[in-house]
């Protein structure tokens, strides 16, 4: 069994630059991490190339005989030190794997869908995506968010990133989403959502973690909600916040 001892292989190389937006649209792919992200994997996902330490020989042999019944995917052992550098987590697992992004094509939302404005962190995009796949909510449109396919934020779906189309939108398509007859904006001005749920399906508008949802979209949305806090909250997170939402209006 041949072991990859140099971060600047080929193959390594390319997986290393997928933690960087630019390469990661250059190419289409992406990088997942987790033994049990991996696992999940669906089998329509098209997984390109799986890496690993010796030590995670065996389950790499599992995945790979998994894969190959959905297409060509390559098999690299690598040392624990390539693993390291190639991987975004203090302590590797030991099996990464680079897959090709969904083509996912823009569409107007077909059910319950999710309007995200400016969520920047990659833990809380990737908890939104994750409670979204679990909700059904199957598509969410991306205004200047964070990258849903950065490597943060597919660890922290474990696994929701294959269930939705995240479409990254302009501000002229958020305001046309926006002025549609489901939207429904949550902030702290509007009537209780938790004692008037809008009827589904809806489009659910949340904001970002600092500014929350930019005034011009506010504006254009029909409806605005908000959630009931006591003890002298004005805020949620914005994930608590689209979980409690989201699973309010199913």
């Amino acid at each position: 069994m041949e072991i990859i001892t140099s971060s600047q292989n080929q193959h390594v190389k390319l997986a290393r630059s997928l933690s960087q937006k630019k390469y990661r649209l250059e190419t289409g792919l992406f990088l997942a991490e987790g033994i049990n992200l991996i696992r999940d994997i669906p089998p329509y996902a098209k997984v390109r190339s799986l890496f690993y330490t010796p030590a995670r020989k065996d389950e790499a042999e599992e995945l790979l005989n998994k894969f190959g019944a959905q297409g060509e995917t390559e098999g690299f052992c690598v040392t624990e030190s390539v693993m390291d550098q190639l991987s975004d987590t203090v302590t590797p697992y030991g099996i990464a794997a680079v897959l090709e992004m969904p083509d996912v094509g823009f569409r107007m939302p077909e059910g319950n869908a999710l309007l995200l404005d400016g969520v920047a962190d990659p833990g809380n995009m990737g908890t939104i995506v994750r409670t979204a796949a679990a909700c059904g909510f199957s598509d969410i449109y991306a205004l200047d968010c964070v990258d849903a396919y950065a490597p943060k934020v597919i660890r922290a779906t474990l696994g929701g990133i294959f269930s939705v189309r995240v479409h990254e939108i302009d501000f002229e398509t958020a305001l046309t989403l926006a002025r549609s007859e489901s939207s429904v904006v949550l902030d702290m001005d509007g009537e209780n959502l938790l004692e008037f749920p809008p009827a589904p399906p809806v489009l659910l508008v949340l904001g970002s973690e600092a500014h929350g949802v930019r005034e011009e979209i506010r504006k254009a949305a029909r409806n605005i909600r908000s959630l009931p806090m006591k003890n002298g909250m004005e805020s949620l997170n914005v994930a608590v916040a689209a979980a409690v939402a989201m699973y309010r209006v199913l």
